[in-house]
């Protein structure tokens, strides 16, 4: 069959799109059929027999082929390259017959082809409608696969980045771990350097210091356990940050694991500060507070305090003691804590005055108040008054205040104090009124 004149070189075609191929051997059905599909601005292509429309398969829109094309050894070589196409593709054929019963027959032939779902049979004579309304579908369909295809092919560049940052995170965890081992064997071993240097230090300590402050072993020593305790709970804290951020990595764990390794190094050094603080200290016995009246002790306290107070000249007042109630403390500690404040308030006012004890209740703590009438604290001492030896008496310890803080801290409270020059100090106890582990059930409010 000769082709059309311009069925071999089509005019380009709008948009570049791909061409359709003919293979019909006998008559005129090519040359019409691109008459007609160049008239509507679609290219085409005519092929001589159907090993070059298996070659063009991959660059084409669809295949128009008739009924005489497709004879078992045609069928042979359009098998093959059927079942080769990509996951993507289901090549469009326009199938064309003479007759039902050519139709009937070529259908039956295209059955022998296998899984072929793309398939259109069109009975001659044609019409131009009729083709061209068949082809555009077919092209329709060829675009869509297209778009599949590169759907699928962003698909897959998308999740070979997911595989590769997927890698990388996994390098980067793997690194984590590793970094979050170093950082504990060098915890380990810090430790173990700590533990050793505490036990030499404390040796030497103890000898050189024996004589001198064995006086003060007891008192001091209750609080190295509280002193040590801020800094370990602030390392366990930031290695639990670590670990969070070694099992669950984000953009921002290297920061994180920065700052945190900062904070851990930070106090550790706190805690080898302390620890040469008191190397020199023994532990005593841990006091165990029991739930008692607090205002039936102060008013107990009060009338030794009294004795304190009058050779003195000072006048002990009393007010509100009463309503303090039940609340979880150690009588002879929390006594020695109070004493030690009426001392000093006593000692501040040589030339007489007035001592007052109040007592406050609300619904989460008591506050005691001693508050004297004396020479006042200057504003510049407030912060370092509670500090251990810290004193401004010719020949004082600096135990007083230091030791009123560790005991009211060992019940859970705060001692603060307020001091004007001139016009007196007042300092505050605030205990808290929940139930202590060793106590009983409290009164509620």
């Amino acid at each position: 069959m000769e082709s059309h004149e311009a069925a071999d070189a089509p005019p380009p075609a709008r948009g570049g799109e791909e061409p359709v191929l003919l293979l019909t051997p006998t008559g005129r059905d090519a040359a019409v059929a691109a008459a007609w599909l160049h008239a509507a601005g679609i290219r085409t292509h005519v092929c001589h027999d159907m090993e070059e429309v298996c070659a063009a398969m991959d660059t084409a829109a669809a295949a128009l082929l008739a009924d005489e094309a497709l004879p078992a050894l045609a069928l042979d070589v359009l098998r093959p390259a059927l079942q080769r196409q990509p996951v993507w593709s289901d090549f469009p054929l326009i199938l064309l017959t003479s007759s039902a019963r050519a139709t009937e027959t070529l259908w039956q032939h295209v059955q022998a082809l296998g899984a072929v779902g793309n398939v259109t049979v069109l009975e001659r004579p044609l019409t131009p409608i009729t083709l061209l309304s068949t082809v555009q579908v077919a092209r329709r369909s060829r675009r869509r696969q297209h778009e599949l295809r590169q759907l699928h092919a962003a698909q897959h560049q998308q999740s070979a980045a997911q595989a590769a940052l997927l890698a990388q995170l996994q390098a980067q965890e793997q690194a984590l771990h590793a970094l979050n081992a170093t950082l504990e064997q060098q915890v380990i071993a810090r430790t173990a350097a700590l533990r050793h240097e505490i036990v030499e230090r404390q040796r030497l300590e103890r000898e050189a210091q024996r004589v001198q402050h064995f006086a003060l072993l007891g008192q001091l020593a209750a609080g190295v356990s509280h002193e040590l305790r801020n800094p370990l709970a602030a390392v366990f804290l930031h290695v639990d940050v670590l670990s969070e951020e070694l099992q669950q990595p984000t953009p921002e764990s290297a920061a994180v694991v920065a700052e945190a390794l900062a904070e851990i190094k930070t106090h550790l050094a706190r805690v080898e500060d302390l620890v040469q603080d008191y190397l020199a200290l023994v532990r005593v016995g841990s006091i165990e507070p029991t739930v008692q009246d607090l205002g039936a002790a102060m008013a107990a306290w009060a009338t030794e305090f009294h004795a304190l107070a009058t050779p003195g000249g000072v006048v002990l007042q009393q007010d509100g003691l009463a309503t303090l109630g039940p609340v979880a403390f150690h009588a002879a500690t929390l006594r020695r804590a109070v004493l030690n404040l009426v001392q000093n308030a006593l000692e501040a006012m040589p030339q007489g005055g007035t001592l007052t004890l109040s007592g406050r209740r609300t619904p989460t703590h008591v506050q005691l108040q001693i508050r004297d009438t004396g020479s006042g604290i200057p504003a510049a001492q407030h912060a370092t008054i509670f500090e251990p030896l810290y004193t401004t008496k010719p020949g004082g310890t600096g135990l007083g205040l230091y030791i009123v803080h560790e005991i009211v801290a060992a019940h859970g409270g705060e001692v603060t104090v307020e001091s004007v020059e001139g016009q007196g100090t007042t300092f505050t106890v605030t205990l808290p009124r929940q139930v202590h582990e060793s106590g009983k059930a409290g009164e509620t409010a």
